[in-house]
């Protein structure tokens, strides 16, 4: 589950707009600062296109409504500015009014295997913020590989190339997607240490990864943490990407395995998981309360992701006074302003007693978020694996021919300047979660090593 996708049509598509449709500042052209989109308004449909270095590529016209459903949208007074942003997120946006469209949208790549593989190109070179982090050097890449491409090669061909120009690039927010010859093909080049273990040995064996993977899912989250740790006497909630019980009368748990969703099962509806969160936490706080946990577990070892809100949302149910938590920069903006993150203690019931957070390098993206966030406060101890280190929201691009790249383009830093992307946040004390010979087994002793411990660990 990806929720962290800041892209005009996708990503941005959560909350509610703000000012309303028929504001004649809302027409024009725009362009972002970073990011790459350019959107056309004239009042009653919208066109976005991508544009990069001297690739433009049209993602498509739509009525304004469907593209501005969900966006918290503000104008400036004098109609030169709008800032965008999902609703409940405090990070924006900027677009600026331009006058005409860049010019290389007057000569738009052509849907060719040249004028994909340029505009692929183009998007990484512009956009990709962490070559130096995974020992790239893309124009070198891009300078071994262009006497390859040609127009009478393949799609399968040319998704062959593609993918293997972003192998090296272990980033869990790299994927190319797209459909060749009649079937959907995705590339990523980290999918999990985990993951790419399970696939690989399904792959030996002759066996569909999607359905080993869907295998272990079931036994990880049915199984082994509903059935074994907490005695099947858990509670699942938000969709069950949530469940909570104690594994021992004295200790709570609370294992999350996306940071949205909890509404409907989908992206899309910010509010409504941020409001579907706080109810699942004031049950699950009430359960602790009642018995006394002196210590709380949030495992997020299997986190696929979703909104930073939701992140601090969780956060905040857990701080005993506001807390700088993080911040972020989009290293594609010409002025790179920062955003800067704090948690705010809920006025609903909280937990400040010890938290114990689990991870691994299953931990990715919001569920990072989430765990950078709880380790700004004092009485968490962060145990297990580090994370995946995929930070960045995704950023989303069409290729002419349709296939869609995605790409980080953002640099966070914690509350102590540190940046853990392509390396993963490192915990204060390590324990194997997921181990490859028994993933199983490995999760179960890792928490069940968590509450033999909880004596023995450093104070909070």
């Amino acid at each position: 589950m990806s929720l962290k996708t800041p892209t005009l049509i996708t990503a941005l598509c959560c909350g509610a707009c703000v000012p309303p449709l028929e504001d004649p500042r809302l027409n024009g052209l725009w362009k972002s600062k970073g990011y790459g989109m350019v959107v056309a308004i004239d009042g009653k449909t919208a066109e976005s296109y991508g544009v990069a270095g001297a690739t433009c590529v049209s993602e498509g016209k739509e009525p304004l409504g469907s593209l501005l459903d969900g966006l918290a949208a503000t104008p400036t007074e004098d109609g030169q500015r709008i800032a965008l942003s999902l609703e409940g997120e405090d990070h924006k946006i900027i677009f600026d009014r331009i006058p005409d469209l860049p010019a290389v949208c007057d000569t738009p790549r052509p849907n060719t295997p040249t004028g994909n593989f340029e505009a692929f190109v183009d998007y990484f070179a512009t956009h990709y913020a962490f070559f130096d982090i995974y020992g790239v050097d893309w124009d070198d890449q891009v300078a071994t590989v262009r006497p390859r491409i040609n127009d009478s090669m393949s799609d399968a061909q040319l998704f062959e190339v593609l993918s293997t120009m972003i192998a090296p690039l272990k980033d869990g927010h790299v994927d190319l997607q797209g459909s060749v010859d009649g079937q959907d093909r995705v590339f990523e080049p980290n999918p999990g240490a985990l993951y790419a273990h399970l696939s690989a040995t399904a792959n030996a064996n002759g066996v569909d990864p999607e359905e080993v993977i869907d295998t272990f899912q079931t036994e990880f989250w049915i199984e082994s943490v509903a059935g074994d740790l907490l005695g099947g006497n858990g509670t699942f909630a938000g969709q069950k990407f949530v469940q909570y019980g104690l594994p021992r009368p004295d200790v709570g748990y609370i294992g999350l395995v996306t940071m949205g969703g909890y509404a409907n099962g989908e992206e899309g509806a910010l509010q409504e998981d941020i409001a579907a969160i706080h109810d699942i936490l004031d049950s699950a706080l009430a359960q602790f309360r009642d018995a006394k946990v002196t210590a709380v577990i949030l495992d997020v070892s299997l986190n696929f992701g979703g909104y930073d809100a939701v992140s601090l949302a969780v956060a905040e149910r857990f701080a005993s006074g506001s807390t700088y938590a993080f911040s972020k920069y989009a290293a594609d903006s010409p002025d790179q302003s920062i955003g800067r993150f704090s948690i705010t203690p809920s006025d609903r019931s909280r937990f400040t007693g010890p938290l114990y957070l689990v991870t691994s390098n299953m931990t990715v993206s919001a569920g990072e978020i989430l765990a950078m966030a709880l380790r700004a406060l004092p009485q968490t101890v962060h145990v297990g694996m580090p994370t995946r280190g995929a930070l960045s929201d995704v950023l989303t691009k069409q290729l002419p021919n349709g296939w869609e790249i995605s790409l980080s383009n953002e640099v966070y830093q914690d509350h102590l300047g540190a940046k853990w992307e392509g390396r993963g946040i490192r915990p204060q004390d390590r324990i194997a979660v997921f181990p490859p010979e028994d993933p199983i087994a490995g999760h179960k002793a890792a928490i069940t090593a968590v509450l033999d411990q909880l004596s023995t660990f450093p104070e909070p």
